[in-house]
This record gives C-alpha cells, structure tokens and sequence, in this order.
C-alpha cells in the first residue's frame, strides 16, 4: 500500500460564541484539513488548527497560519511522501524532520491523517495502534473563555449542569478579575469542581506571578496554567504554589519536557498533538511525564472532529493523561447532545455527535480515527 495524494486546504466552522484568551488575536474556528488517499482508495483524514500569534515562550517556536500549513503540506510534504507508505508513520516524520525545522502543525495534520489511514487499512481505531485503551471514556474540562464575569460565571454554570466537572477559565489579562472570578465560581460551584485557570502567560514575573497564585489558592483554585513565561520564572512559581503548576506554552516536544522536569518547573504538563507534531511526537512528551508521575492531559486550540477525534485517541491509550482534556465535543448542526459543555462550533464536519456519559466522551471504535468525515461539509465550509 502507498500513498497517491496528498491534498490540503482550509476551512471555518462558525463559532457558537466568540471565545478568546490572552495573546490571542485572531477569531476562533480556522483549520487546515488534509487528506491522504493510497493507491487502493482508502482515505485518511488530518488536520491543523494554527495560530500565527502563539509561538511559545519568548516567541521561539514560529507561529503558524492556514496559508503557511497549506503551502507546507501542498508544496513540501506532499511531494516528499507520495509513494511511500502510510502506515511507516514515525518514518514519516523523520522525512518531514529532514526537509522542513519546526512547522509542527503542518507535521501534525499530516501525521494524524497517515495514522487514520493506518488503522482504516488494518481495521482498528488508531488508539489500539497506540497500545490500546487505558481507560474506559476521556473525561472533558469546558473552556470558558475571556468574557465579562457574568458571562463567564452564565458559562461555567451551564457547562457543569450538562454534566462536566472540570472547568478551563482563561485569565491573565486582569488578575484581580481572575480573583474574583475564582472566588465566584467556588461560591457557586461548590467543591466538587475542579477550577483551572490558565493565564497563558499572562501574570509577568516570578514574584509578583507567585502572589497573584496565592491569592488564586485562597480563592479556591485547583491548578494554575502557565502563570509566567519562561521556564526560569515557572520554577519559582512552582516552588512557592500550593496547587500543582501545568506548563503549557514552556513545553511543547520532547526536548522541552525533559527541561521542564530537569528544573522541576511545573507539576503538569499539558500536552498539543500539534505542538509535537502529531501522534509520533506526542507519545515522547507523554512517555517523560509518565516516568517523572507527572500528570498530563490534552489541550488544543479548539480543533474541528477530525483533530477531536486524534485527541480522544490519545488520551484513551495513554496513562499519563490523567487530567480532564479540553476537548470539544464534535457534532453536526443541531445534534449537540449539550447546551454549553464541550460546545464551541454550531456544526462540524461530521453528522453524528460524539457520545457522551457522565461528562466523557466515549471510544471512538471503528477504524481509524472512528469519524465519518462529511465531504459536503467540508466543501461548504471550504475557504480556499
């Protein structure tokens, strides 16, 4: 078997309310899907959900765009992989590796749809190519986005009343906002909800980022998301946290995980199939948090079903990932089994809704990344 084509583009889904956090500039719901198709017909589906303006700490890791992941898998990959066989997938990206530095998302789009592939070909869900499942359904965390409180109290309340415990709220624009809000929603709430701030970066340095998570604590915070920037202030504020400490934006592959724990600067580690470049890269930052017993989970940028699907795979086969994931949960337009939780998009590229119980979401069994991709969806949504 061998691949035929290669084919990328972009497309939008329209967003069922406007979710942002800090440093993001851009509006939410662009994706880059790709399709493999082999010499024999099956058909495996990826994508990439970049952000020019999010790069990691100090802007070391290039932001990415639709056009650019387009042009990179049209112009670069495809050409280089035509030929070869889908289901050599770590070879895969040792060939991206050699002809392109970074453009992790570009490499994970591709990688999620050679894994599809794969499994499509040998009649098993992608996460029994991983190893098999660890656990019985992927617990979800709802994003609530940066909104005026009331908003975001209006959508942390209606998120747990479908059925999730954990709540995602962004912060790190006002801290004393942050505060407040955290206060709100442990009033509200009670204590069987976990509360995850996530300042992406925003709360400057160590000191005063360690006084602002004290406050967070005394408010009723449960873990705090990348405080500061930079793996020098993330130490100290670890050190002085009372709650565990996830590294996001400082950890992205392999060569940052091993950083992260060498100076024991985070508790946590969130994990991007995107940042490490696919399922392949992934596994790596998953297999050093699990040997340093560093819990994980799985975080993206809202992707569409095809990358939800990729994400619930991963975490079903992996251990590490032992922390509720912000995952969507995908379905097509008036099929959403929820009001708010898991809820970002009023249609998706896929008819039938994932299903959920208890707040988490189900296996995906059927081969491959266990969707049926809608082709007339995806040409609606088409924007290039």
């Amino acid at each position: 078997m061998t691949i035929r084509s290669i084919e990328a583009f972009p497309f939008r889904l329209p967003p069922r309310r406007d979710f942002k956090w800090a440093g993001l500039q851009v509006d939410l719901g662009g994706f880059v899907a790709v399709r493999v198709t082999t010499e024999d017909g099956i058909i495996g589906y990826g994508e990439a959900t970049p952000l020019p303006d999010w790069g990691g700490d100090f802007g070391r890791r290039s932001g990415e765009t639709l056009a650019t992941v387009t042009g990179m898998i049209n112009d670069i990959f495809a050409p280089a992989l035509v030929g070869a066989d889908p289901c050599a997938v770590t070879a895969a990206r040792a060939k991206m590796d050699a002809l392109v530095v970074g453009n992790s998302y570009a490499k994970c789009a591709v990688d999620i749809a050679l894994h599809d592939v794969w499994g499509k070909a040998v009649g098993q869900p992608v996460y029994r190519l991983l190893g098999g499942a660890v656990r019985a359904s992927v617990p979800i965390a709802h994003m609530v986005g940066l909104m005026p409180e009331g908003d975001a109290i209006d959508e942390a309340v209606g998120a747990i009343a479908d059925g999730v415990t954990t709540l995602q709220i962004k912060g790190g624009v006002d801290a004393e906002r942050d505060i407040r809000l955290i206060g709100a929603l442990r009033r509200e709430l009670g204590a069987g909800v976990v509360l995850r701030l996530d300042a992406n970066q925003g709360y400057g340095h160590a000191k005063p980022a360690a006084r602002i998570v004290a406050r967070l604590v005394d408010a009723g915070v449960d873990l705090v998301e990348q405080p500061t920037i930079g793996l020098d202030f993330m130490a100290e504020v670890t050190r002085a946290s009372a709650v565990p400490i996830v590294a996001d934006e400082s950890c992205w592959d392999i060569a940052d995980a091993l950083e992260v724990t060498r100076r024991r600067a985070a508790d946590c580690i969130s994990i991007y199939l995107a940042k490490a470049g696919g399922f392949v890269g992934a596994r790596k930052v998953a297999a050093i948090a699990e040997a340093q017993a560093m819990p994980c989970d799985i975080n993206g940028s809202i992707e569409s079903a095809i990358g939800n699907a990729a994400n619930m795979h991963f975490v079903l086969a992996n251990p590490a990932v032992s922390l509720a994931s912000v995952i969507p949960i995908s379905a097509g337009a008036g099929r959403h089994p929820c009001h708010i939780a898991g809820r970002y998009y009023e249609d998706d590229v896929i008819a039938d809704a994932f299903e959920v119980r208890d707040g988490a979401v189900l296996p995906l069994d059927r081969p491959g990344l266990g969707i049926d991709v809608d082709e007339s969806r995806l040409d609606q949504y088409r924007c290039g």
